[in-house]
């Protein structure tokens, strides 16, 4: 995350609106960033001295009785006269009404955005636990001699290990994980402050798939499909500094 995405999200950080995953995300900034960090101070130092300084009265008693009296009273709506068959029509009324609730139902439901990909879900999943329980990497080198053959004797995939320092992508190392149910080889760089987790799984017989780049959660993702191998590149980067790296991974790959 950057200042100008996490300036925006201190005044919702202080009134609590922020969720778990979005105050997990800033605070993993503000603990690297003394700009955003000094401005979180400053905000919370104001708040508590308007909160010191201004009076504070309490409102008499019998105030919100006189305010209530004042109102305008609604006039009650009188019955509904009884017919003859309306009992009869109240129960065919009633599976009518039912009836047509549950189509109503089911037009919302079917209008409503699908379900999330749970491939998409496990992986940002995946990426959020190693940046939380401190288990980022098995095997931490920046030797990619290391972690290629590390990776590959333990899993049934050998996942591309470019060395791209030189780029602003230094590899960091390789870890073995579970995506949606199948195994998966992770290989982890960072970007300046950000890591960026590298997932590979074997897809034999599947064909290849071009970049495909979302946000979800906070993060950037860019997936594709190569030579029977499945990727994703996740990390909260921005967008397009993600997408470079995975057009370095990939023509690595080739």
């Amino acid at each position: 995350m950057e200042c100008d995405r996490a300036a925006p999200l201190l005044q919702r950080w202080h009134d609590g609106e922020l969720n778990p995953l979005r105050r997990f995300v800033l605070a993993r900034h503000l603990a690297h960033c003394p700009a955003c960090s000094a401005q979180l101070d400053e905000l919370q130092s104001m708040r508590a001295m308007i909160r010191d300084a201004l009076p504070y009265h309490r409102a008499p008693p019998d105030l919100a009785v006189r305010i209530g009296a004042l109102l305008p009273r609604e006039p009650e709506a009188p019955p509904l006269p009884r017919r003859r068959g309306m009992q009869a029509w109240g129960f065919a009324g009633a599976g009518l009404g039912g009836a047509l609730a549950g189509a109503l139902l089911t037009l919302l439901v079917a209008g409503q955005p699908g379900p999330a990909d749970p491939v998409m879900e496990a992986v940002i999943g995946s990426h959020i636990r190693s940046l939380m329980a401190d288990h980022l990497t098995d095997v931490a080198t920046s030797d990619q001699h290391t972690v290629k053959p590390w990776l590959s004797a333990r899993l049934p995939v050998s996942p591309p290990v470019p060395e791209l320092a030189s780029e602003g992508f230094p590899l960091v190392g390789g870890r073995m994980d579970f995506v949606d149910g199948r195994p998966a080889a992770v290989v982890v760089y960072r970007h300046l402050k950000h890591v960026i987790n590298l997932f590979a799984w074997a897809s034999p017989g599947k064909s290849d798939q071009g970049f495909q780049t979302e946000t979800r959660q906070g993060f950037n993702t860019v997936s594709w499909r190569h030579a029977g191998m499945t990727f994703y590149a996740v990390s909260d980067v921005e967008a397009d500094q993600l997408a470079a790296f995975a057009k370095l991974v990939a023509a690595a790959a080739d």
